[in-house]
């Protein structure tokens, strides 16, 4: 690549954290308190409790077809997923194995089916479901502390609006299913601090995406990461602020 300052300031956050160089202390190092691993449910908002995802029922179960399997798919039928598809896979992104207090190290300890720098899990799981059997069309949001959704909104053409915030991809609001991983970069801002969270938190991103590329393989669907969009139409649709909370990562599902 030939030199240039400007991708160098830009591409300078992938080297990552250096053990031994002085970086700024972190909020962790001065004693305050950690954030929450979830953003609880609202008072009065309606929780929709989702099947044990053990019971969904799989297409393949090889781990080598899954993975020889995996394709980015844009193309999808009309059919809609099973409340049970959406609990795999909502499990498999980002479902809780074990919580647990750290003493040593002053923060919780959450164990999910992916892995996250520190054990921060910077993410947040929305769903825009246009044709889940069993959930009025609207935008949910995971509590997997609960293995349960929370109806956040119900906007009106969800689909014509989701193809137009992912900038004219009409396969994303044509899919049953429109996932969008927000990002609360506190979470891990608080552990380690800038710039090395800005690396751990991209990092965490792609760990997401493949585990739902392995589940969308495991049950004969198809998905495909989408990681370009209009940033404040997004965080606008899904009731973000674009500050604290924004849109990171997407992904259609469907058959």
């Amino acid at each position: 690549m030939p030199e240039n300052r400007s991708a160098d300031s830009h591409l300078s956050y992938l080297k990552g954290y250096t053990v031994g160089q002085n970086h700024p202390m972190s909020d962790q190092a001065k004693g305050i308190r950690v954030p929450a691993y979830e953003k609880p449910a609202r008072e009065g908002q309606d929780v929709v409790a989702l099947p044990d995802p053990t019971t969904a029922k799989l297409t393949e179960s090889d781990v080598f077809r899954c993975l020889d399997n995996r394709i980015s798919s844009r193309a999808f039928s009309d059919d809609a997923l099973t409340l049970n598809e959406l609990s795999f896979l909502l499990w498999a992104t980002q479902g809780i194995k074990k919580t647990a207090d750290d003493e040593r190290h002053q923060h919780h300890s959450v164990k999910r089916t992916v892995p996250s720098a520190g054990s921060r899990h910077p993410f947040e799981t929305y769903v825009a479901a246009g044709n889940v059997e069993g959930l009025v069309s609207g935008i949910y949001r995971y509590l997997a502390s609960a293995n349960a959704i929370v109806l956040e909104s119900a906007p009106a053409d969800l689909k014509g609006k989701i193809s137009e915030g992912a900038i004219g991809q009409r396969f994303c609001g044509a899919a049953p299913a429109f996932f969008l991983w927000s990002v609360i970069p506190y979470r891990t801002v608080w552990r380690y601090g800038l710039p090395f969270s800005v690396k751990a938190i991209t990092l965490d991103g792609g760990h997401i995406g493949q585990n739902l590329h392995v589940a969308c393989a495991a049950l004969g669907l198809g998905t495909c990461m989408i990681g370009a969009y209009n940033q404040s139409y997004m965080d606008t649709l899904f009731g973000l602020d674009g500050k604290e909370e924004f849109a990171f990562y997407m992904a259609p599902v469907g058959r």
